[in-house]
């Protein structure tokens, strides 16, 4: 993984810092904190980013929750490990708040005799255990060798929601809900969502991620 090319990456900085470069709309900054939260919370270090600070990191999502860093990621490109993680985020956020009605609706397309993108359907995972893995990648208690493999079931998970309400079906109504977004709103930007991972976990296999 040293031969990753990956932005300069600062040591942590305060959170209030933080804020304050986004709040300052520095595009670069800001993709520089993205990123180095995002890399240092699969345990990648470099010259800026040191062990020690990893470990403090992990502790303090560890404690708090990936919420803390979460929002830094928000306006990643889909083709990042940073914009990656905030569809993970989202993903796990949403099926913990409406977890009856998801696991319904998954139950549905496990019984779909399609699901767009899949020939094998015996490959589905059951969504407990999707759901716990991408907590796991998130709270920085798995590394870069888990990446593709919860990125990839990420992306099944969410075409067997899309088979559930045959692409059609709206998920979150609202547009003031605060997990409203592209990836939540309908079930067929699930689809999209899950090719988007589908290519990131490809990139992850090859070490190409940015």
């Amino acid at each position: 993984m040293a031969e990753l090319r990956h932005p300069r990456r600062p040591a942590i900085l305060s959170p209030a810092r933080a804020e304050a470069i986004i709040g300052d709309e520095d595009p670069a900054a800001a993709s520089g904190i993205a990123h180095s939260t995002a890399w240092a919370l699969l345990g990648i270090p470099d010259e800026d980013f040191d062990l020690e600070a990893i470990t403090r990191l992990r502790s303090l999502v560890c404690a708090q929750g990936p919420d803390i860093v979460a929002h830094l990621w928000s306006r990643s490109p889909e083709f990042t490990l940073p914009g990656t993680l905030w569809r993970l985020h989202l993903f796990v956020e949403w099926c913990e708040r409406d977890l009856p009605l998801v696991k319904d609706r998954y139950e549905v397309g496990r019984q779909a005799e399609i699901v767009p993108g899949m020939e094998n359907l015996s490959e589905v995972p059951l969504l407990e255990s999707v759901i716990e893995d991408a907590k796991a990648l998130l709270r920085g208690e798995l590394t870069d060798d888990d990446l593709e493999r919860v990125v990839v079931r990420a992306a099944i998970a969410m075409r067997v929601l899309a088979a559930g309400e045959g692409g059609e079906g709206s998920w979150i109504t609202d547009p003031g809900d605060p997990l409203a977004h592209m990836v939540t709103t309908r079930a067929r930007a699930l689809l999209r969502t899950a090719e988007e991972l589908d290519l990131a976990a490809r990139e992850a296999a090859f070490g190409n991620l940015e």
